[in-house]
């Protein structure tokens, strides 16, 4: 299995075998059309993925319906790739015409070479979001939650990963909300879930502009709670095959 960090925010890209899956793309150079007044972010680069990693791609997963993560311009780039998600955001793709398959993620799916389990995200998205666990044949598994985990998901499911994909960098809705979880909370979670790489996921929030920041506390990632116990890949492209 392949883990690449497919941009600077949080599109990521898994490949196993001869076929590839992406989680929440975004491969544009700013999140949404316009000025985007509530929110936007802009990056230099579409993606960080080879012409020959995107050919591989037959599914797409999405796990939460907002634009950081449904990013409509970027599946009409995939229109032959199978998506996967949530009611919710079935409904949302439906009212847009994607050519796309459309499948409802559930308690386990087989995805292209890979299974999938769908868990409810920690709060405050347990009603819109996803986290997940994949894994491949051999036992090697990532566990993927965007934004708060739940510890009780992870230990009440005996969860375990090679591979976090974490948030790590603190983003609070009004100083009290925790909408983005600290390093010292990722690496509580690394350890329940007996991972020993941790990915970055929404990197760098302070990137991101409009209106939505003037409620939130943003903060970068606080270095001295890493462990050396566990590897860190934070930069965009950043990459690991087992």
């Amino acid at each position: 299995m392949k883990v690449k960090k497919a941009d600077d925010y949080q599109s990521w890209f898994i490949k196993e075998g001869d076929e590839a899956l992406l989680i929440d793309p975004w491969f544009d150079l700013s999140l949404v059309d316009g000025k985007g007044w509530f929110l936007q972010r802009k990056k230099e680069k579409k993606s960080c993925l080879t012409e020959e990693e995107i050919s591989l791609v037959k599914n797409i997963i999405i796990t939460a319906p907002f634009a950081d993560h449904l990013h409509l311009n970027t599946l009409k780039e995939f229109s032959t790739a199978n998506i996967w998600c949530s009611p919710q955001v079935n409904s949302i793709l439906l009212k847009k015409n994607l050519q796309n398959k459309i499948y409802e993620l559930s308690s386990s799916n087989s995805i292209g070479n890979l299974e999938v389990r769908a868990y409810p995200a920690g709060f405050p998205y347990n009603t819109t979001a996803y986290c997940l666990h994949i894994m491949n044949k051999e036992g090697f598994a990532v566990f993927h939650e965007g934004h708060v985990v739940n510890k009780k998901i992870i230990q009440n499911n005996n969860i375990k990963a090679d591979i976090a994909i974490l948030t790590a960098e603190e983003v609070k809705f009004f100083g009290l909300l925790t909408l983005s979880m600290n390093l010292k909370n990722t690496i509580i979670a690394c350890n329940l879930l007996d991972a020993k790489k941790l990915f970055i996921t929404g990197s760098n929030p302070l990137k991101n502009t409009g209106i939505v920041n003037y409620f939130l506390k943003l903060n970068k990632l606080d270095n001295d709670f890493i462990e050396d116990n566990i590897e860190i890949f934070y930069e965009a492209g950043s990459s690991f095959s087992s």
